[in-house]
């Protein structure tokens, strides 16, 4: 149950930043999600409840948030800017701006949302990722950081994320060992 200090946020997840309308900032979703957050509300625990929230845990990652601030009030218009949040200090903004402006009872945020993308620098959408070996037309490998792959020698190819010996004969083990972001 929310305490009497929880309010509700939308959450904007598609759409973009609409700037020199006459309220300054709005955002184009028209399907924002309402998640509700108290002051002691961190920003991890905003980032978890948006993906939980959308399905997309493991999928996709929050690389920061939008925030339609108020910065004026002038009779019953409200003219807004745009604050990134991307800390928990950050998100404290938030809650201060919705003390010093009571007239803004459902404050808005964008959720830039980007693909988590695995140690081996592709997109991590399935446990496993299909690639087709170099020097392979048509052979694919299934990869993760924790299977060895059978193919036949191919020639090495430079690469910052993952290392592997390609030098063995045809049959040789080829081990993938995944850096760590």
């Amino acid at each position: 149950m929310a305490s009497e200090d929880s309010f509700l946020v939308l959450v904007h997840h598609r759409g973009s930043i609409k700037r020199k309308t006459r309220s300054g900032v709005k955002f184009t979703d028209k399907d924002p999600l309402c998640i509700i957050v108290s002051p002691t509300t961190s920003y991890d625990d905003l980032v978890s409840s948006v993906l939980v929230k959308l399905g997309l845990e493991g999928v996709k990652r929050v690389k920061k948030f939008f925030y339609r601030i108020p910065t004026t009030v002038l009779h019953d218009t409200v003219k807004y800017d745009c604050f990134t949040i991307g800390s928990d200090e950050d998100l404290q903004v938030m809650f201060l701006s919705r003390r010093q402006f009571p007239e803004v009872r459902t404050p808005e945020l964008l959720a830039k949302l980007v693909d988590v993308v695995s140690s081996s620098g592709g997109s991590n959408r399935n446990a496993n990722t299909i690639a087709t070996v170099v020097g392979s037309s048509s052979r694919p490998a299934v990869a993760s950081s924790s299977v060895s792959v059978y193919e036949p020698a191919v020639q090495p190819a430079a690469s910052p994320s993952f290392a592997v010996d390609l030098s063995g004969n045809v049959g040789d083990e080829m081990t993938m060992m995944s850096s760590r972001i």
